[in-house]
């Protein structure tokens, strides 16, 4: 080693103290946020433009694992950075070429180098990523893993403060349908981690009205689910036994668990899965239970899964009138087992699937197969109303589709071709475009047919069920300096064929634009607008066959999130609804909350709370709104009719390895007297909810 390069060594070395120094003197000034308070600001971005009651508990874990578990600077891969969703293209092309230009980073702080990454983004990948050399000890024994690994216990606990009308006792004796269980909600959690080479754990959930060790549910909770998974053993990558969660390509041939749709991460169009992870999530659903397996020999690499468990479904049984054998109509996704029809209808069809994925990776490049096979032991059979013409029906199905993905200079492409068994084809395919430093493009084109069927995929999409759709996607960000961005897309859909409460082919185009202001990294500011336009059925049709209005809904979002001293930050919003159709005409919507977070100095305590006060005429023009929510638990809350909507949350940390969370949230309405329909009633115009967890590291 020459002088001179040593020399350059020596003030790399002092300029990245001086870095660390610097920030470390900005983070004793701006109070460091916790890592659920990270995750949660993600999420929100990620989830707040979909309108759907979908539990995101899985999509929440994702990123909870990545803090656990964090990426190595120094050795991720393209790849590896691309699955944290809240990154450019070019804040990884910036990352790996500064990585190649000056060698292997020193501190995560030296990011702060590299002009072109915003103070927002640096202050989150400091949870994200680190310099570690990650060395996994494999080579222990697997006792000794067990004795030096991380143990930790959830325990959650929930209720309201009104009686729904399902647990009224006299409909037992009237022979009525009513809930059988308690009106608690239980959850349980344990899970252990070694380095990041092994881990195990188990998840029981029994929901409100559900049986907890009594009646048909004497084994404890209705849900339970069991993991245990490996990683980096030899030539295995991964091993995963019990549940666990499978994703191929971008999702169109074969994928299971919740993936990020459109959302204010405007680039965030291609997917980045990790082919097999582990499961220990809620949804009673998006899952599979059995063995996984990827298996890498230098650029070859791959996966094979079997899953056999049952699901819920409506069963039907053989009716030799009717001349047709034991079938069923449709899966139930709701988890839910409170009465007697919800019990029986539990676990009543099995479920088998198998199947894999083979991949060739090159330096710049990747070529996959996926081929998947779906059987159950009784026929699937649709109903008979026109939308469900194409649907699939029968025992069997499989499923095979090639996906893509390729960098052409710093162009990235990435795609994949799909087919089922009936001879039908599906295809995603885009690229995205980084045309300057400071601007950032993506564009996709989806064409999924009508008859197209899959038993599980999530790819960029409209509707949530990857067929009968034919759509073009454009998104920009625009980052012309630290301070400012621009984000926006456009998506023009179109469906070939009906769908539910859409009786005839339609077409829609979704428009979002936001403006960010970010002057520090605890600090940002942003005004969006939105407009999707589409096709419904007309309201008031009384006609056998309905037909289509276009209807229009804006809406417009004035945030800011801020620091107000070392120890306390909030959030600001006014947002605003439109719903217009030929029918209905205008229909407004307006929300305003303000949060409060304040963290004592030595973090053993945290507040978290929110007033928030909403007018909305019609459920048409309803608005979402991400919450803060205990550790692991998500909620997004509908606000529809007129009131006021307040929560806290308080954080306790009793030692390193005890500590507590208890929410509590009430909406008070001021425009109705009742508060949902049939079973799940409550006289009155308030709703409560309090929900407490426990966590005991060990």
């Amino acid at each position: 080693m020459n002088n001179s390069f040593k020399y350059l060594l020596i003030i790399r070395a002092v300029f990245v103290g001086l870095l660390v120094l610097f920030y470390i003197t900005l983070s004793a000034q701006t109070t460091r946020e916790s890592d659920g308070k990270v995750i949660a600001d993600i999420m929100e971005r990620l989830i707040e433009n979909t309108e759907s009651t979908v539990d995101y508990t899985d999509l929440q874990d994702q990123l909870e694992n990545y803090i656990q578990h964090k990426l190595n600077i120094n050795t991720a891969t393209q790849q590896d950075f691309q699955k944290l969703l809240f990154l450019s293209d070019q804040t990884i092309d910036a990352i790996i070429k500064h990585r190649i230009q000056f060698g292997d980073f020193l501190s995560i702080y030296e990011l702060q180098s590299i002009e072109s990454i915003d103070e927002n983004t640096l202050y989150q990948l400091t949870y994200f990523l680190n310099v570690d050399e990650g060395i996994t000890q494999n080579n222990l024994p697997f006792f000794k893993k067990i004795a030096m690994g991380k143990n930790v216990l959830f325990a959650l606990h929930e209720n309201e403060f009104k009686q729904r009308a399902g647990y009224d006792k006299s409909l037992s004796k009237q022979g009525k349908e009513h809930y059988f269980g308690s009106p608690y909600r239980y959850v349980l959690k344990y899970r252990f981690t070694f380095s990041n080479s092994l881990s195990y754990g188990f998840t029981g959930e029994k929901d409100m009205g559900e049986q907890f060790f009594q009646g048909a549910q004497k084994v404890g909770f209705d849900f339970n689910s069991f993991y245990l998974f490996f990683k980096n053993q030899n030539h295995f990558k991964t091993i995963a036994l019990g549940d666990f969660q499978a994703n191929f390509g971008q999702g169109l041939t074969f994928g299971t668990g919740i993936s990020a749709r459109k959302s204010a991460y405007v680039m965030n169009a291609r997917r980045n899965f990790e082919n097999i992870r582990a499961y220990h999530s809620l949804n009673e659903n998006e899952f599979l239970r059995g063995a996984a397996f990827t298996y890498q020999i230098k650029s070859v690499e791959f996966t094979g899964i079997f899953s056999y468990k049952y699901i819920s479904t409506n069963y039907r049984e053989a009716d030799t009138l009717s001349n047709f054998d034991n079938n069923f109509s449709s899966i139930q996704l709701t988890g839910l087992h409170r009465t007697s029809s919800e019990i029986i209808n539990k676990d009543n069809v099995l479920q088998g699937i198998y199947g894999g994925h083979i991949k060739y990776a090159g330096a710049n490049y990747d070529f996959g197969f996926t081929a998947v096979n779906t059987f159950y032991d009784h026929s699937f059979q649709p109903g008979n109303k026109p939308y469900q013409l194409y649907n699939f029906n029968g025992r069997y199905l499989s499923n095979f589709g090639v996906d893509y993905n390729f960098y052409l200079r710093n162009i990235n492409f990435f795609g994949e071709f799909s087919s089922s068994s009936n001879i039908a084809f599906a295809l995603v395919s885009g690229m995205t475009i980084p045309l300057h430093q400071t601007f950032d493009m993506v564009v996709l084109y989806r064409n999924y047919a009508k008859n197209y069927q899959t038993t599980f995929n999530n790819p960029f999409a409209e509707n949530s069920d990857g067929r009968n759709e034919e759509g073009f996607y454009t998104g920009i960000s625009f980052k012309p300096n630290a301070l400012w961005a621009v984000n926006s897309y456009v998506d023009m859909y179109r469906s070939s064929w009906l769908r539910y409460l859409v009786d005839a082919p339609s077409h829609g185009v979704d428009f979002l634009a936001e403006l960010q202001f970010n002057p520090s990294k605890s600090s940002q500011f942003y005004v969006r607008f939105k407009n999707e336009v589409k096709n419904i059925n007309t309201p008031t049709n009384v006609e056998v066959v309905n037909y289509l209005i276009e209807a229009s809904k804006k809406i417009i979002r004035l945030n800011a999130n801020y620091k107000i001293s070392q120890t306390l930050a909030a959030v600001s919003r006014f947002e605003v609804s439109q719903y217009e159709d030929l029918f209905l005409g205008n229909k407004t919507g307006t929300l305003i909350f303000q949060d409060l977070i304040y963290t004592t100095e030595l973090k053993e305590l945290q507040f978290s709370g929110r007033i928030a006060v909403f007018s909305i005429e019609d459920y048409t023009a309803r608005i979402y709104a991400n919450e803060t929510d205990v550790l692991n638990q998500y909620s997004v809350p509908l606000y529809q009719n007129s009131g006021v909507r307040y929560y806290l949350v308080v954080h306790y940390r009793f030692t390193k390895k005890v500590d507590a969370w208890v929410k509590y949230s009430q909406t008070t309405y001021n425009n109705v007297n009742t508060i949902s329909t049939g079973l799940q009633q409550i006289n009155g115009n308030i709703l409560s909810d309090l929900r407490v967890q426990l966590r005991w590291s060990f």
